[in-house]
């Protein structure tokens, strides 16, 4: 019965290869030697090889279990079951031979040694079937990963990727490699045997698939920084540059697309390199053209964001490559698809983060108002949040252009923001709160009626210390205005939402000296002309002036420089508190030389407007010398600076000093402020202009200031409506409104064309609306300051309220500026020479 017919085959054989189960066990039970009878045809192969060769597994279970087959046995061609099943493709008897833990028939290692043979044939065949034994599951990676990995699978994908074998073959074994690429292990192996510099030559293939799986490849590995910056070395930018060049097939491109987008994002080393790679950006922004499918969209957004983020070279290089529009189009029409919506709204936060330029450039496209009706819309919150960062990034670093935005965004949406959980919206709706109760016509009172200031107090609590700090500011700006007019309504919200409580224990207890002083300094604004919040202040024994004295002495110059700030507030117009700090330990003026000499004006600004509030309590300098060098350096910077943000800053201060010590505002007075003051009416930042206009509203109660600004405003009427603009809650002095009206009804010039509107809002960059006679208001600006204003202390001087009542001190403001003229400071102490103003105290 063993006798082989013509093709070599004995009945066991052919019972074998067809299953025949039954006969099978006969015939090995009358002869058992038959089991291994091998063929006498040119494979020499068993029944078991054949069972095998014929995939029925119900035969190859029955030899294997019931019959004891030799599992090991092999063919002529050193074939044995696992070579066989998987030239075959038997994934199934594969899983089943796994399944056995066979120590002779060991698959994972004889797959490998099959992959790593010199037949394509069986390179491609082993490939194909470990892909499979590998895909993933719904899950995830297949949990057999590892058994793959720990048969030494990896290198020797590495070895066939490097391999000349032709490009077909080779797309079984990128495959497998990409099913388990995600693992840190495998991704680690790979790298080290080599296998990245030869993905990156498969770029070059004219194979669109092994481009595709190559570039899926390297997309996964130029994760990791040290992968990206080995790529890079092996020329990887140009290898993806010119997929995108040559090939249209969007399913590779895709791939290409995110790797660049991941190498961008590995580190700025990777970013510098896309963007100086010619043609690079060129080539990425050039597939919006073509870009019709949604994956492909979606890829190209996202790279434009990597690209773009925190490299202001690569952001001028977008822009320059007209990405803007592309951007601009896929939000107005994607808007079925979030996703894209999404990505695209990041790629506009991402090239607008610090940069004018591209802000400008982005605005100029219309942005801003798709950004705005996505808002509004009360989108999904992620969509929310990434638009929300997209407007304040646009916004930059100008103050104006901040005010525009967060207006448009609105009190009540910037409150919702800090209501969210989001940490990221908790800093916009904060910064935006902050930046609208700024300013000459700040909306402190809107906040506060649309609930704005509890949310924010609870923010004090966050974990983030730039929320903290951003909270902690807004609350300063909501409880005083633009000349240290307080807002006591506010003031007495945020002292009934235990915001005092808060604002103290940050003082005392925070890590963070910046926190610290910025709580300190918000504390004082928060009790300005407040007697009660002042006492409750007081009342927390953790709270003393030692702790901001010492802050004084800081190595952070910032810090130093609010402590400052912080003490000029408490002390403001309040002669108990000077005394208590005094008392304290007081301060010197060897703590504000080095601000007084900085060369950053904001520096030089901030500490002149201390010494002058705090010259009764400087103890190593004379009154008069101290208050005299910070209203000169004060007055210096109004004429000199170029920077919108001090000239308001000293403007602002001017209007606080303007009202305090008698004297203060004839001494001011007397070196030109009300020229240099008027000058900046005429200025195209708003904050300037109003700022100025309300530092001239309280100098109008100075006799010489009065006759100076109505000569000003006589020959320029332009001023005046400047002026009356932007005093609406601050008074003007009666006489100097009389004198104006007595000006208007003898006649005045004309308004020159082309000066700043003050009615618009965001007008058109290059078109500025001119004003004419016609448009002046008819009725003076005599509103009552808003809030506690009137528990400031004017002043002897500031309290009159008629040109004749002052007469009787013309005399006096006379000779203080004759004293101003004739003095001079010690040089030494500021490195510039300045007259002495001698300052009345009262």
């Amino acid at each position: 019965m063993n006798e082989p017919d013509e093709t070599g085959w004995s009945h066991i054989h052919h019972c074998a290869f067809r299953g025949y189960i039954k006969s099978l066990e006969r015939f090995v039970e009358n002869d058992p030697d038959s089991l291994e009878l091998q063929t006498q045809d040119d494979l020499s192969s068993t029944p078991f090889l054949l069972a095998v060769t014929s995939g029925i597994q119900e035969t190859v279970e029955f030899l294997l279990e019931k019959m004891g087959a030799k599992v090991d046995a092999i063919n002529s061609q050193n074939h044995g079951a696992v070579e066989i099943c998987a030239i075959k493709q038997y994934v199934t008897l594969l899983r089943y031979f796994l399944s056995q833990q066979l120590e002779k028939l060991p698959v994972w290692k004889n797959l490998l040694k099959m992959l790593g043979s010199d037949m394509e044939e069986e390179v491609a065949a082993a490939g194909t079937c470990l892909r499979t034994l590998t895909d993933p599951s719904d899950e995830g990676i297949n949990p057999d990963w590892e058994a793959f990995y720990n048969a030494g699978g990896v290198p020797v994908i590495g070895k066939v990727v490097k391999a000349t074998y032709a490009d077909e073959c080779k797309v079984p074994a990128l495959q497998l490699l990409l099913n388990i690429v995600e693992r840190p292990e495998v991704q680690e192996q790979f790298v080290s045997s080599g296998g990245l510099p030869a993905l990156i030559k498969l770029l070059k293939t004219s194979d669109n698939f092994v481009v595709q799986l190559a570039a899926t490849i390297i997309r996964e590995l130029v994760i990791r920084k040290e992968y990206a910056e080995l790529a890079m070395q092996n020329n990887l930018v140009p290898g993806l540059q010119r997929v995108l060049q040559a090939v249209h097939d969007w399913e590779v491109l895709v791939p290409t697309v995110q790797a660049l987008g991941n190498l961008a994002a590995a580190g700025s080393k990777m970013r510098s390199t896309v963007g100086t790679t010619p043609g690079c950006i060129g080539a990425v922004v050039g597939l919006f053209d073509i870009a019709s499918e949604a994956d492909l969209m979606l890829a190209l957004t996202e790279a434009v964001g990597k690209i773009a983020t925190d490299s202001r070279e690569n952001q001028n290089a977008l822009v320059n490559e007209g990405v803007t529009q592309h951007i601009v189009n896929v939000i107005l029409n994607q808007s079925r698809n979030r996703k894209i919506q999404e990505s695209a709204v990041e790629a506009i936060h991402r090239m607008a983060e610090n940069n004018g330029h591209v802000q400008h450039d982005i605005l100029e496209r219309g942005a801003e108002r798709l950004l705005m009706q996505l808002l509004k819309k009360r989108s999904a919150e992620s969509l929310q949040e990434k638009t929300a960062m997209a407007l304040w990034a646009l916004a930059g670093d100008d103050i104006n252009e901040k005010r525009e935005m967060a207006n448009g965004i609105g009190v009540q949406t910037l409150i919702e923001f800090v209501n969210t959980l989001s940490p990221n919206l908790h800093l916009i709706g904060s910064e935006g709160l902050g930046v609208l109760a700024q300013g000459p016509l700040n909306q402190q009172s809107q906040i506060a009626q649309a609930n704005g200031i509890y949310p924010l107090v609870r923010l004090l609590r966050a974990p983030t210390e730039d929320i903290v700090l951003s909270v902690i500011r807004s609350l300063r700006y909501l409880c005083v205005g633009v000349g240290n007019v307080p807002h006591s309504k506010n003031q007495t919200t945020i002292s009934t939402s235990r915001g005092i409580k808060l604002l103290i224990a940050l003082m005392v207890h925070s890590l963070s000296e910046r926190i610290q002083v910025e709580a300190a300094f918000t504390l004082g604004c928060v009790s300005l002309g407040n007697n009660e919040v002042l006492e409750e202040i007081h009342g927390f024994l953790d709270f003393s002036y030692v702790r901001i004295l010492k802050m004084m002495y800081a190595r952070d110059e910032e810090v130093r420089l609010l402590a400052g700030s912080a003490l000029s507030a408490f002390a403001y117009n309040n002669i108990q508190q000077q005394r208590e700090i005094a008392d304290q330990g007081g301060v010197r003026f060897n703590c504000f030389v080095p601000f007084l000499r900085a060369d950053k004006e904001m520096h030089r600004c901030s500490a002149a407007y201390q010494v002058v509030v705090l010259a009764r309590i400087i103890p190593d300098e004379e009154q008069a010398k101290s208050s005299a060098v910070g209203i000169k350096l004060l007055v210096d910077i109004l004429h000199e600076s170029i920077s919108d943000d001090v000239k308001s800053l000293a403007a602002g201060y001017i209007a606080c000093l303007a009202h305090t010590r008698a004297g203060v505002p004839s001494a001011i007075v007397a070196i030109n402020a009300v020229d240099y003051l008027c000058n900046m009416l005429t200025n195209q930042a708003e904050h300037v202009r109003g700022n100025a206009a309300i530092a001239l509203s309280y100098l109008s109660y100075n006799h010489a200031g009065e006759r100076h600004l109505l000569n000003r405003c006589r020959m320029d009427p332009y001023l005046m409506r400047v002026i009356k603009h932007y005093t609406k809650r601050h008074k003007l002095a009666p006489s100097f409104v009389e004198g104006w009206q007595h000006y208007k009804k003898v006649g005045l010039p004309p308004i020159p064309e082309g000066r700043p509107s003050l009615v618009r809002a965001r007008a058109p960059r290059e078109d500025i609306r001119p004003i004419t006679i016609l448009s002046l208001e008819d009725t003076p600006s005599g509103s009552q300051v808003r809030g506690s204003a009137s528990n400031l202390n004017l002043g002897e001087e500031n309290g009159r309220s008629s040109r004749a009542s002052r007469a009787s001190h013309g005399s006096r403001h006379t000779n203080l500026t004759m004293q101003a003229s004739q003095l001079s400071l010690d040089t030494q102490r500021t490195q510039t020479s300045m007259p002495e103003i001698m300052v009345e105290e009262s």
